[in-house]
């Protein structure tokens, strides 16, 4: 590929995801059914079966983008453009705002395409890095300050709030002063949301970026609070309407609209939002549970920083465990252990170094509903 680099997370997920029985890294929360969902809205399977199986509108059916509207204070449908899937309005946006020679500030460690899109339109990608700190993932906002105030304007700042994959969450006061810098900048604020609602401590959930900012745009998707990621729905939420007018005319060449049944679908999981994220926010805070005592028995082998928001969490293996494990001795490699998880246990986790990051980390998910079968399985097999 001579454009994007190749998404490693991705390809790593396309070699393994479906053949692992346990996925133990999965990004996502416990699914519904077809029918589960239709049941939380009368008359929705009336309006899914009737439904003409034509082009729907490129910027999203009216009934949906009113439905997403209403999840946020002062945004109209208006002020709301429907992906398919929150990676296409990932794409859209940066090919929209971006060009050669623009500065862009995202949060490292990163879902990959939150970076590469930017470096591989010319710009310039300067990380705003996540440290364990004082007992959590801290993102600090006097280093955001350092990285707008060198070397010339920044266009745009991408975070991610939860944070995938550490569950990192700035505190409010840290977030205000993230937005001040921002504001000072001139810079656009993209945050993605897709793990609100996922907090684990409902009072720390942050104001949505298109709410906070004048200048901020709000990027969420059904597949991970919801659930529902085989719908893929996901939308971009901002009062810089110029700017989705922008992103809708690069929509035009790819998806050009989303789905007309999963919009339908989509509508119905949005006006039951909050039933379904408050569901797989409690299975999330009773898997994490059990998690935080597996880690805490595995102190000497394991290590991590405990996430505050989001599905998922992101420990370490202690160097001096890695030649049992994987037979490199002092050199903690997660990858290796990952592939023989996956070859002996049939359980998937995802190394850090398929984030660009230190590789004794990895991503664990606690989201599904089978996460304490397959955390038991992997507990068993490392008293193997």
């Amino acid at each position: 590929m001579s454009f994007f680099r190749p998404f490693a997370l991705e390809r790593w997920f396309a070699a393994h995801e479906f053949a692992a029985p346990w996925l133990l890294c999965a990004s996502d929360c416990e699914t519904r059914s077809l029918r589960d969902l239709l049941a939380l809205e009368e008359g929705a399977e009336e309006a899914l079966l009737s439904l003409r199986l034509g082009y729907a509108e490129p910027r999203g059916s009216p009934s949906l983008k009113e439905s997403v509207a209403s999840l946020y204070k002062g945004i109209l449908p208006g002020n709301v453009l429907i992906h398919a899937g929150a990676e296409e309005a990932i794409l859209n946006l940066c090919l929209a705002l971006l060009g050669r020679g623009d500065r862009v500030v995202v949060n490292f460690p990163c879902y990959q395409s939150l970076s590469e899109i930017p470096r591989a339109l010319g710009c310039r990608v300067d990380a705003l890095r996540y440290r364990e700190e004082g007992g959590r993932w801290f993102l600090d906002p006097d280093e955001l300050n350092r990285l707008l105030e060198k070397g010339g304007s920044i266009k745009l700042v991408i975070l991610n709030l939860p944070h995938n994959p550490t569950g990192g969450l700035p505190t409010p006061g840290e977030y205000e002063r993230i937005i001040e810098s921002c504001r000072r900048a001139g810079a656009i604020l993209l945050v993605d949301e897709v793990y609100h609602y996922l907090e684990h401590e409902p009072a720390r959930r942050l104001a949505p970026a298109c709410e906070a900012y004048e200048r901020g745009i709000s990027l969420n998707v059904l597949s991970k609070s919801a659930g529902l990621a085989g719908l893929r729905i996901g939308w971009l939420a901002t009062g810089l309407t110029e700017v989705l007018d922008r992103v809708a005319q690069v929509k035009d060449y790819n998806s050009i609209c989303a789905s007309g049944p999963s919009e339908v679908l989509a509508g119905v999981a949005v006006r039951h939002l909050e039933v379904l994220a408050e569901a797989n926010r409690k299975l999330c805070l009773s898997n994490l549970a059990l998690l935080r005592d597996f880690m805490a028995r595995r102190s000497g082998r394991l290590s991590w920083t405990a996430p505050e928001g989001s599905s998922i969490g992101f420990p370490r293996l202690a160097e001096e465990e890695a030649s049992r494990w994987v037979g490199a001795k002092g050199v903690g490699d997660s990858e290796a252990l990952a592939l023989r998880l996956v070859k002996e246990a049939g359980i998937l986790i995802l190394p850090g170094a398929y984030y660009g990051y230190d590789p004794a980390y990895f991503r664990v998910g606690y989201g599904r509903a089978n996460f304490p079968e397959a955390l038991a399985r992997l507990d068993a097999w490392m008293e193997g």
